[in-house]
């Protein structure tokens, strides 16, 4: 039932979409986020959704035949598309043997290609509000399922994965990075129905990143959580609703969760953190011997490329670890993944972009400090802002440098600022002046200023 429901709604999206570029990009975002063929079965599953949205996309552009929206790149677009090229340079001479590099090629260059495009395409409000709707609806899809299966089953659910998205730690900080979108989505709904909805979905989203047990993600939802007290206008009921929460959490978490999250105050002497300083080592390594291209994508998980660098293990001694074991390990870190994969280079370009999008989210305030009419961007910057903040924080433990989301988050920063550019400029209010009266009755001023009255007076002021 679910598959044909998916398929008539595809059905009737797609002739909407080849009248609306937009709409063909959103629909681009939310299979590449969703990944229908992981979650539908039968004929549903087999269908190429990611192709079809791009083949939808660009018959969309050849029929209207866009001239109203000159192409043009920013600064932040222009460092996607140069850190797309180390990446691919850095693939073709990696030094892994293993496809898992490719597919994590294949998978950038589309997701650069639907940035350069958003960028392009959407300049007004109303198709950004469209595409978040997109985004946070697509990541709901698993969220609000896994949340509900933590409540259920009291606690004793754990999200171990997912196949689009990755492991636990990639779905807790997949799942933060939406929640100020959702935010957003709450403040500027008018409609009461869908304010409650997206207050029950922020809270659903958070039930799932803690059913993830990821610490990395748990310090994500705390930096929100301080964050959302900062910015709040009602600060003691926003504190209040906190430490119910919290204390609802440690009333119901399973002693597993929780002694899980008691490894944090000991991460010097748990083996899962102290394994992934080792793979940070690895990468280090690897950049030091490249340090313009890295080792390759993903090359730190290659069984040849971990063995070959576990011999220079001790270039490193100075940073207390154990020896590396003979099975390679993710970066789990967005900093080292970048720098293993691409090099210093890489690296300076990966965080080049990132603070080009926080430099935007100021410009962006900035242009619209005097206009009421575009406040909204103001506000989107920040939910954005918060959302890059997150990943800066919580991906420094895991690997995720390269997902869809935060390249989508990076487009909206680029096509918001691009749609406060192409705004036009409020129509002011026609002015006059009070009429005045003098002696007889009132006229208003003429285009010189000047009052004219109904009778002549004299240069003495004296009416004639």
């Amino acid at each position: 039932m679910r598959d044909a429901a998916f398929l008539v709604a595809i059905a009737i999206i797609i002739p909407i979409a080849l009248s609306w570029p937009y709409i063909c990009l959103v629909f681009w975002a939310y299979v590449s986020l969703l990944d229908p063929n992981e979650t539908l079965f039968g004929i549903a599953s087999v269908v190429p959704y990611a192709k079809l949205a791009a083949a939808m996309t660009v018959l969309s552009f050849f029929i209207t035949r866009r001239k109203n929206n000159p192409f043009h790149l920013d600064r932040t677009t222009v460092l996607v598309l140069i850190f797309l090229l180390l990446a691919a340079m850095s693939q073709f001479t990696s030094l892994s043997r293993d496809q898992n590099g490719w597919d994590i090629l294949d998978k950038l260059w589309k997701i650069v290609a639907l940035n350069v495009l958003i960028l392009w395409c959407m300049r007004t409000r109303l198709q950004i509000h469209v595409l978040l709707l997109g985004v946070c609806l697509a990541v709901g899809f698993n969220a609000v399922d896994e949340a509900l299966k933590y409540l259920l089953s009291g606690g004793g659910h754990k999200v171990e994965g997912l196949p689009a998205w990755g492991d636990n730690n990639q779905v807790g900080l997949i799942v933060l990075l939406t929640i100020p979108i959702l935010a957003y989505v709450r403040e500027e709904s008018e409609d009461p129905l869908v304010r409650m909805g997206a207050l029950g979905g922020i809270i659903l989203f958070a039930v799932c990143v803690i059913a993830t047990a990821s610490r990395g993600a748990l310090g994500g939802l705390l930096l929100l959580a301080l964050t959302g007290i900062a910015n709040s206008r009602h600060k003691v009921r926003y504190m209040a609703a906190m430490l119910v929460a919290i204390m609802v959490l440690v009333q119901t978490a399973p002693d597993s969760w929780t002694q899980r999250m008691n490894t944090i105050q000991t991460a010097d002497r748990d083996s899962s953190f102290m394994g992934r300083v080792i793979a940070w080592k690895i990468s280090t390594l690897m950049a030091m011997d490249h340090p313009f291209l890295g080792g390759g994508l993903h090359a730190v998980q290659a069984k040849n490329v971990w063995a070959s660098y576990s011999n220079d293990f001790y270039k490193l001694s100075f940073i207390p670890t154990e020896e590396p074991d003979v099975n390679p390990h993710a970066a789990h870190s967005i900093y080292f993944e970048v720098l293993g994969d691409t090099g210093f280079l890489g690296l300076a370009v990966f965080l080049g972009i990132i603070a080009s999008s926080f430099v935007t989210g100021w410009q962006i305030k900035a242009a619209v400090r005097n206009r009421p009419d575009l406040q909204w961007a103001a506000r989107l910057a920040s939910s954005l802002r918060n959302s890059l903040l997150v990943f800066l924080t919580s991906g420094a433990l895991l690997s995720a440098a390269y997902h869809d989301l935060i390249f989508l988050i990076i487009a909206i920063f680029s096509a918001v600022r691009a749609a406060v550019a192409a705004a036009p400029l409020p129509l002011a209010a026609p002015t006059s002046a009070p009429p005045q009266v003098t002696g007889w009755r009132a006229r208003r001023p003429d285009e010189s200023g000047s009052v004219r009255l109904g009778r002549k007076a004299d240069p003495g002021g004296n009416l004639r």
